[in-house]
């Protein structure tokens, strides 16, 4: 028997409408009408609002309620001239619970250290609404996607890697849902979230062009003063936000030679720093080493501003080491994001400081050396033979393309070293362990085998020919007489995987800065033919 028991509280629809409402969730009339059933603990000042006769139509212009009807569809209540523009049919089977399940549990045991965007509370209730809201469809979608594509998700979950074309198909949904969304319709940060995961998903597919759009939307937003402290809620640290980022901001304008958007100022979010657990540790840490990357790094770094001295670079190099302390101890996942970006920004440190003309033959600090990424390599070698392979899969084809500059960069500067030079002695390892350490790892990490392994092998077999054949036979590949092979070896199973447009299309202007102009050291030339 229905209650006679009067309704205190009506939901926000009804009351704005001034009907009854059954107090149901949904109720009747909202059900009836295709709008969102939500009550809010604000009420509402009395007195009439507006025309009650637009109040309906107003309310059905919203993007952010859906339904879910019998045929799979989500649509958004609109007019009706306009309801079959806006519908969209959501992909059957793409997004299973099972799916979004194992997604959420491997990103939240491996990433939050190192990608604290989301939270597990957050990221539920979104899955909880995916049925009824297509902000949060695309952005359980998104996340999914990110997970395939970015990190090393499908190697854990499918060893013989059968899962690896996941990605391209989520990633599609979420783009095609987003297609129909307003950013500012939903919390500010629904969009920056939906906007850093489609980043991170055009990165893992190779997508430069595509990734930088959605990254400088994402910092767009957030600078644009639309993120407020309403929005900011108590699960999600905007510091955090804030600092994500700017670190994928910066770490994306070095390697693509881009503009960066934030800044650091007085009133930029602070990390908490009372937070103990490694997670908060390690992102700490992390946002340390780029903090001094900034826009006047970036003008030096592309040539606008010729301005750099080598104090500042030595300032630079300090940081680094005071950022990430040797002895530091944290989880191998943390480390591994951690090393490898501490030496990378070192590598680019050096050749800055190439490209400038600041090598010296009697150098004030070693990263002003020629042989300077010989330590950076030796360094990085002692910390990843220390962890295990599993830690760094986990942060994917980003960890890969900055081992594969380390290499690239260790590859020109032993070019230049004479053969006694370049074998160990004893029982110390050498630039040749270097070399075949860093392969080894590209080899077996997700997307280095098929895309930067072909292309280091490449650069080897032009810069170093005489390493050429030790590599491959290091790695158990046949030892290649081109550059790349044909497409009739493709054919046959070439384990390497060349491809010929990728060696053909890539920028080496990307990976090395030695090759830019030729180094001085002094008034002499340091580099000969061989660069």
């Amino acid at each position: 028997m229905p209650s006679n028991k009067p309704i205190t509280i009506a939901c926000d629809a009804c009351r704005r409408r001034k009907v009854k409402c059954d107090g149901q969730q949904p109720c009747i009339r909202c059900g009836s009408a295709g709008l969102i059933c939500c009550t809010t603990s604000v009420r509402r000042k009395k007195g009439r609002q507006g025309a009650t006769a637009t109040v309906l139509q107003e309310l059905r212009k919203a993007p952010e309620p859906l339904h879910t009807n019998t045929n799979n569809v989500i649509s958004t209540p609109t007019p009706q001239s306009t309801v079959i523009s806006n519908r969209f049919v959501r992909k059957s089977g793409l997004l299973t619970p099972n799916l979004v399940q194992s997604c959420a549990d491997y990103f939240f045991a491996r990433m939050l250290g190192t990608v604290p965007i989301l939270l597990p509370t957050t990221f539920q209730s979104h899955v909880d609404r995916t049925s009824e809201c297509l902000h949060s469809y695309c952005l359980v979608v998104a996340f999914c996607a990110f997970v395939f594509t970015q990190t090393g998700y499908t190697s854990c979950l499918d060893p013989e890697n059968q899962t690896a074309g996941r990605g391209k198909p989520l990633l599609d949904e979420a783009l095609s849902a987003r297609r129909l969304l307003d950013p500012f319709a939903a919390p500010t940060r629904h969009g920056i979230t939906i906007a850093f995961l489609l980043y991170g998903c055009q990165i893992g597919m190779g997508n430069q062009r595509q990734a930088y759009y959605f990254l400088r939307e994402a910092t767009t937003l957030y600078t644009a003063g639309m993120l407020d402290q309403a929005d900011a809620g108590v699960d999600d640290n905007e510091g955090n936000l804030f600092w994500l980022l700017l670190i994928s901001e910066r770490a994306h304008a070095i390697r693509r030679h881009r503009p960066i958007t934030l800044q650091i100022t007085p009133d930029s979010p602070v990390l908490d720093d009372t937070q103990s657990d490694p997670s908060s540790i390690g992102f700490r840490c992390l946002a340390e080493l780029y903090r001094p990357f900034d826009h006047m790094f970036l003008s030096r770094w592309n040539g606008t501003d010729p301005s750099s001295s080598r104090e500042l670079l030595i300032q630079l190099e300090e940081h680094l080491q005071q950022a990430v302390p040797a002895d530091l101890e944290l989880p191998d996942i943390l480390l591994a994001d951690l090393r490898v970006s501490q030496q990378w920004l070192r590598t680019m440190i050096w050749q800055l400081a190439t490209s400038t003309g600041f090598l010296s033959s009697t150098p004030s600090h070693p990263c002003l050396g020629f042989a300077y990424p010989l330590q950076i390599a030796r360094d990085l070698s002692l910390a990843t033979w220390k962890l295990s392979k599993e830690s760094l899969e986990t942060h994917g084809i980003g960890l890969v393309e900055k081992l594969f500059e380390i290499t690239c960069t260790l590859t020109d500067v032993m070019a230049c070293i004479s053969p006694a030079g370049l074998r160990s002695s004893s029982f110390d390892i050498g630039p040749q362990d270097y070399l075949k350490h860093f392969c080894t790892l590209i080899h077996g990490l997700p997307g280095g085998q098929n895309k930067f392994l072909p292309l280091l092998l490449a650069k080897i077999s032009q810069t170093l020919p005489s390493m050429l054949a030790s590599v491959t036979r290091h790695l158990g590949l046949p030892v290649q007489g081109q550059p790349a092979p044909t497409d009739m070896d493709m054919d046959m199973g070439s384990p390497v995987g060349y491809r010929n447009d990728w060696y053909k299309a890539f920028e080496w202007g990307e990976v090395s800065r030695i090759g830019d102009k030729t180094p001085e050291i002094e008034g002499q030339t340091l580099f000969g033919e061989g660069l």
